[in-house]
């Protein structure tokens, strides 16, 4: 996307889902990075430039970009430093993310479920990995066909629901019964509630029981009203 002036590109930041910010130069705008970050955006800055020294590479680094690579960098190194940048953003520190039951190896593109691999196919599995990237986070069906098909022909956000559809029935046939919320108006977020280990869920349970049952046993004294016990909402 291009912008024009230093407020553009504050503007379009601040307004967008965007997991990294790429900016292509001439030569790294000090001015302009630095503008970006005293107006208190988040969002990671690579800096592309074609004429770039130790000690200009040195500067944008200590102002805030997360890394600055010369115009010849080659395609495939340029998108293991976006992906190793993302990934570090969002918490993680490997190639492996760790949610519960599920497992996204990013570098072998696969997505698991107690170790048992999901059948999914290459823009599932993209969904899955971005929306684990991106946990906590509500993305929009534009965001995320934006991350799809970046640079691509478009197809209509529909196709976005059609992909959820299909990841649930598969992650249900795994025993993951709700992987995604949906936020209507909005878009989708990771249930990680969803993927809590069934031990862990069992030990939780066990130990709302037991406060429940030591809460009842409590003698009520006259004077004092007490809301009946044992009262559970299910959601």
């Amino acid at each position: 996307m291009t912008m024009s002036g230093p407020e553009g590109v504050v503007e379009t930041l601040r307004r967008s889902q965007y997991d990294i910010a790429v900016i292509q130069q001439v030569a790294p705008d000090m001015k302009l990075l630095r503008h970006i970050r005293n107006s208190r955006i988040p969002t990671p800055i690579m800096i592309i430039a074609r004429d770039i020294t130790p000690a200009g590479v040195a500067g944008v680094l200590s102002i805030g970009a997360d890394d600055c690579v010369p115009a010849s960098v080659d395609p495939i190194e340029l998108l293991a430093r976006l992906r190793a940048i993302i990934r570090r953003a969002s918490g993680h520190d490997s190639l492996t993310l760790h949610i519960g039951r599920l497992t996204v190896s990013v570098d072998r593109r696969e997505a698991q479920i107690d170790g048992k691999p999901v059948p999914l196919t290459r823009r599932e599995y993209e969904i899955v990995e971005l929306l684990a990237l991106r946990k906590g986070q509500a993305l929009s069906k534009e965001a995320v066909l934006d991350n799809l098909y970046a640079g691509q022909s478009e197809p209509h956000g529909k196709v976005i629901d059609v992909m959820i559809c299909q990841i649930r029935k598969k992650m249900r046939n795994m025993g993951i019964e709700e992987p995604f919320t949906t936020l209507w108006g909005i878009g989708y977020r990771l249930n990680e509630d969803a993927f809590i280990p069934l031990g862990a869920r069992t030990k939780d349970f066990d130990q709302t029981v037991r406060q429940t049952a030591r809460e009842s046993s409590i003698p009520v004294t006259a004077g004092i009203a007490m809301a009946p016990s044992g009262t559970m909402d299910i959601l």
